[in-house]
Order: C-alpha cells, then sequence, then structure tokens
C-alpha cells in the first residue's frame, strides 16, 4: 500500500486530474444525477427534482470542456466555437436555475412569497435582455455587449440576490436549509480560491489547480443530493398525514350518513304503525285529523331521507377534488381545501337537522361551495350572488341545500369542458308572484355536455334533478306553497350561451 502511493502521490492525482480520469469521474457524477433526478421529478412531480436535474446537467457540459484524454475531449475539439458561445449563456443559466432550486427545496413560495414573485419577474426581465444581446452576438457584433451586460449588471444582481439569499435560507426554518448554504458556501469559497490562484497564469497553472473546483463540485452535489432526499421524506409525510386525514373525515361522514338512514328507517315504521292502530281504534274524525298530522311528519322524514341521499353524493365530489391535488403536489391547496370543505360539512350537518331553512343560509352554503370548486380551476370560477333590494333572505324559506344538485351540474358538466372565462351568476329578484332565484353558467351547455359524456352524464344529471324535484314536491304539500323550477338552454355566441335554472318560490 504504501509503495502504491509512493508511486503515485495523491497531491500529483489530484493536480493532473483533467488528464488522468478524475475530472472526466466527477463530470459523470454529474450526468448521472441529472438522469436519475430527472426520473424522479417525472414520477414525483415536485419541481426542485427538476431544477436539481438542469443544475447538474449545467454543470457537467460546462466541466466536460476540461477533461482530456476521453472521447470528450473529441467532441470539444470538433465543436469548440460552440464551445465558446455557450460560456456567458450556460453560466448565466446556472445561476437562475440554481436559484429557482432554492426557491423550491427551501418552499419560499410558502416563507416568502414577495420575493418569490419579484425575483420571477426579474428572471423573466433578466433572461429576455440577455436572449436579444446573444442573438446579438451574432446579427451585430454584440460580444462586447452581452459581455458588459453579463458583468456589469447580471453579476452584481446576483451577488445581491445571494447575500439576501444566504439571510432567507436560515431563516426560512427548513429542516435542509443548512445543508444547502453549506454546499454553496463550499463551492463559493473553493471558486474563489481557485480564481485567487490561476487568476492571469497560463492553462498549465489552472489545469494543475482544477481539482479544487472538481472536489468542491463533488461536495456540493452530496450536500444536495442529501438534502433532496430529507425533502423527499418530508413530502411523503405530509402527503400520508393528509390521506389519513381524508380517509378519517370520509369513514366519519359514512358512519353519520348511515346513522341518519338507520334512524330515518326506524321513525317511519314506528309512525306508520301508530297511523295503523290509530285508523282501528280511533273516531273517524279524530283519525282523519291524527292522520294528517303523522303524514306530515311522514313527509318531513321522506325529506330527510331524500336529503342523506344527496350529501354523500356531493361529499363524494368534493373529497375527489381534494385527491386531485395530493395527486398534483399540490399539498397547499389541499390543506386550504380542506379547511373550507370541513366548515362546509359541518353546514350541511347542521341544515340536515330543519325540515327548513332560510334563502339565506342555502345562499352561504352556495358561496361555499362555488369557492371550493373554484379553487379546482387552474383560472378560478368567476361566481357572483346578485340579491335585489327589499327581499328578506331570512324570512323566505326552502328546502336544505335545494339548489346544490344544480350548482354541480353547472360545475361538473357545463363548466369543466369549457375553455376561458367560467362564471356562475346567482340572481334573486322579485315579481309578482313571489321571489325568482336564477342559476346561470356561461357552460357548454347541456346538448354539447351529452356528446361529450353520453351515458355517464345524463344518468347523473337525471338523479340530481329527480331528487330535487321529489324533495320540492314533499316540501309544497307540507308547507302549502307551489316551489317548482324550469331549466333554460342559452345559445348564441360564446359568452351568451349556457344553461339557467329558475326556481319560482311562490307560497
Amino acid at each position: 500500500m504504501m509503495d502504491f502511493f509512493e508511486k503515485y502521490p495523491l497531491i500529483e492525482v489530484l493536480e493532473n486530474s483533467n488528464f488522468n480520469g478524475l475530472g472526466w469521474a466527477v463530470t459523470s457524477v454529474l450526468f448521472y444525477l441529472s438522469l436519475y433526478h430527472f426520473v424522479l421529478f417525472i414520477k414525483s412531480r415536485d419541481k426542485f427534482y427538476l431544477f436539481y436535474s438542469l443544475y447538474a446537467l449545467i454543470n457537467a457540459i460546462n466541466l466536460v470542456q476540461r477533461v482530456k484524454g476521453v472521447f470528450a475531449e473529441a467532441v470539444y475539439t470538433e465543436f469548440s466555437d460552440y464551445f465558446i458561445h455557450l460560456n456567458f449563456p450556460i453560466q448565466f443559466a446556472s445561476y437562475l436555475i440554481f436559484s429557482f432550486f432554492l426557491i423550491e427545496i427551501l418552499n419560499f413560495r410558502k416563507h416568502f412569497l414577495r420575493f418569490t414573485n419579484f425575483f420571477t419577474y426579474y428572471a423573466l426581465v433578466t433572461s429576455s435582455i440577455f436572449v436579444v444581446l446573444v442573438l446579438g452576438r451574432y446579427y451585430w457584433d454584440g460580444y462586447d455587449m452581452m459581455r458588459g451586460y453579463y458583468i456589469t449588471v447580471f453579476m452584481p444582481c446576483t451577488l445581491i440576490f445571494l447575500i439576501y439569499g444566504i439571510f432567507l435560507t436560515i431563516k426560512s426554518g427548513e429542516k435542509v436549509r443548512y445543508f444547502i448554504l453549506v454546499g454553496y458556501l463550499i463551492l463559493g469559497i473553493s471558486s474563489f480560491i481557485f480564481a485567487f490562484l490561476t487568476f492571469g497564469k497560463d492553462v498549465s497553472i489552472t489545469n494543475k489547480y482544477y481539482y479544487i473546483y472538481y472536489l468542491a463540485v463533488l461536495a456540493e452535489n452530496y450536500l444536495y443530493t442529501y438534502a433532496l432526499a430529507i425533502k423527499q421524506r418530508e413530502v411523503y409525510e405530509e402527503k400520508f398525514q393528509i390521506q389519513t386525514l381524508l380517509v378519517a373525515k370520509l369513514q366519519e361522514n359514512e358512519d353519520l350518513r348511515e346513522e341518519l338512514n338507520h334512524n330515518l328507517k326506524n321513525e317511519l315504521k314506528l309512525k306508520e304503525s301508530q297511523i295503523s292502530f290509530l285508523e282501528a281504534d280511533a273516531e273517524e274524525q279524530r283519525i282523519a285529523k291524527l292522520s294528517a298530522d303523522y303524514e306530515k311528519q311522514i313527509t318531513l322524514l321522506h325529506l330527510q331521507s331524500l336529503r342523506s341521499q344527496m350529501n354523500p353524493h356531493f361529499i363524494f365530489n368534493a373529497l375527489n377534488s381534494i385527491k386531485v391535488f395530493l395527486i398534483e403536489s399540490d399539498k397547499e391547496n389541499a390543506v386550504l381545501y380542506l379547511n373550507r370543505f370541513a366548515k362546509l360539512i359541518r353546514m350541511v350537518l347542521e341544515s340536515s337537522r330543519e325540515f327548513k331553512i332560510s334563502l339565506g343560509e342555502e345562499l352561504d352554503i352556495a358561496k361555499l361551495y362555488l369557492s371550493l370548486e373554484a379553487i379546482r380551476f387552474e383560472d378560478g370560477i368567476y361566481f357572483t350572488i346578485d340579491v335585489e333590494r327589499g327581499i328578506s333572505l331570512r324570512d323566505t324559506k326552502v328546502p336544505p341545500l335545494v339548489f346544490q344538485p344544480f350548482l354541480e351540474n353547472a360545475v361538473w358538466h357545463g363548466l369543466m369542458g369549457k375553455k376561458g372565462a367560467k362564471s356562475i351568476l346567482i340572481r334573486v329578484f322579485k315579481t309578482d308572484a313571489g321571489v325568482v332565484v336564477s342559476i346561470r353558467d356561461n357552460g357548454i351547455g347541456r346538448a354539447e355536455s351529452a356528446k361529450m359524456k353520453v351515458n355517464q352524464t345524463l344518468q347523473k344529471q337525471s338523479i340530481g334533478i329527480s331528487l330535487s324535484s321529489d324533495r320540492l314536491n314533499f316540501f309544497n304539500q307540507s308547507e302549502k306553497f307551489n316551489y317548482y323550477f324550469e331549466i333554460l338552454d342559452h345559445h348564441g355566441k360564446a359568452e351568451d350561451s349556457g344553461t339557467e335554472v329558475v326556481f319560482y318560490l311562490k307560497s
């Protein structure tokens, strides 16, 4: 062993790193890390994998021009002009991609949203300017202008962002912050030492001390890879916690639904047996009066039963939306959606205990539901609730969740397949006959929706409409009202098309 180190002193091996394969080994590691983390990005869709993959790839391309004695040397020699022209663009891209890698892995969007938005805007502007100057290098001999912009503008700005980024990295509180901080400090210090030793020297001196940069790159990427492993574990644990919470909420809702249905069945049997007993034993007039009272109670129970069938359908759709966010690794929207969903569940369960609620409470439930659905769309849903002056929302009574199936149809069948701006307008106004509630969307319409999903869509729509019709009939029988609805199809320009459901609340 001693003979080996005497024959190949370590310092000589390091000083010949560009010629003995050590430099090529470091470059190969970077290529491997780039490919490996790109595969992880494809599987998980976590952006910090993508930016690190690009960062490792750019560093590998930057280093490959230094290695000697491998096939890469022939490639560089054959296309040396291209590599020389790529020098500044590669370094420019490396700084920006590394910055976005830090933003993602340190979760700057959560901790420092304003800074993240500002830096994104800065990166877009400075990249656009630099691209123009790079093209100008070929069209109007603008090399000096490009080089001047890079050295006198971009590099000073990068230094300012670097110093401020160190402060934000520490302040972020993320577990991986110290691994990231040590990694780019090692590379920065090593780059300074390398520049100090080789500044103004010929290429032989540069090759001699290039091992300093190689070792720094290896240490930096080891720390970043370890940080990514920690981050992957954190993301997995967060997803697992959210999934566990969702399962618990779903089970809780299922238990409540089963308990409600069981109680309703028992009450129905009890009331029907009491009616049968009274019909056989009481006087005719008394039987008629009591029978009417019990029929009203049975109507109430039927109404609750129909509502209990609607709630699980709506809750399943809401949980399915949360699942979409989890699949897309959008945990912030998933948590926001879950909090609002919990509030909506509480409102639905409270209203389920009542035979009728005020129109104002029904509109509050509709507003919360639409705010939940708007999160799922990339461009959102613009919804408006317009109430005419003079209408008492508290005194106007409606069955709980009577608007719900029509709002779901508007979102899932009308707006889901529409491109461009999506809107739902709920208007409450008064006519001579009574209060009118209009729910209008600017979606693709029932005919176009039927073409897209013939069997499945028509079946779901008909169930929702049938349940709402039955509930209004029971409600009218109990309260002696004449509530009904009609569905209107609007055709014409894109902004005038869509579907409108009009409820006539006549007392």
